[in-house]
């Protein structure tokens, strides 16, 4: 059996040690914040754990303003997908809503930066192959090229991307086509 390494495992090097999965959520953190604002600091991400389920997720444990991101099974010894994934979650951890929810807005957004920032990164070019996830991405897509600052705009009006209506993409610029607006607007 040959010895791999988990994404949890730290290597010693000189002058300290590698990057582990969770030295990683830091960055990741740090990147999306820079983009697309602060997080909600009322949560607390406690940490990363591997889960047996189909998905990615957020969790709060005990119903608490607490997170813990989980990401799947097929990541622990493959630290690209490990990173696609906790930079998708990440995206959920800026203003969580309890329970989970999400629009096809925040979808788009967390998959859109999982894509650029592994791209950006070296993390591989992943290709995006969930129907759902996909009409995600191609909606904020065409929503970024007829207002590059959309979510730096929807934050300074709302906390949070859940909680956004139709009606305000539309007060934001009046080339958002009605369609569009309601399609962003959908719970995923």
């Amino acid at each position: 059996m040959t010895n791999r390494n988990s994404i949890f495992t730290c290597q010693p090097i000189p002058n300290g040690h590698s990057w582990t999965i969770v030295s990683k959520l830091g960055r990741i953190l740090k990147a999306a914040e820079e983009r697309y604002g602060e997080r909600d600091k009322l949560f607390t991400i406690l940490g990363i754990e591997i889960n047996q389920l189909e998905h990615p997720q957020i969790w709060f444990p005990g119903e608490t303003n607490n997170i813990i991101i989980q990401l799947t099974a097929d990541c622990l010894y493959d630290m690209n997908r490990a990173v696609y994934q906790l930079a998708h979650e990440v995206i959920h951890c800026l203003n969580p809503v309890l329970g989970g929810n999400t629009n096809y807005l925040e979808e788009g957004l967390a998959t859109h930066f999982a894509v650029e920032y592994t791209k950006l990164n070296g993390y591989g070019n992943w290709i995006v192959s969930s129907p759902d996830y996909l009409k995600a991405l191609n909606l904020i897509e065409q929503i970024f090229q007829i207002e590059p600052q959309i979510i730096s705009k929807i934050k300074s009006m709302k906390e949070n991307l859940f909680f956004v209506e139709k009606k305000d993409l539309l007060s934001i610029n009046e080339n958002i086509p009605d369609f569009l607006a309601e399609e962003l607007v959908r719970k995923f």
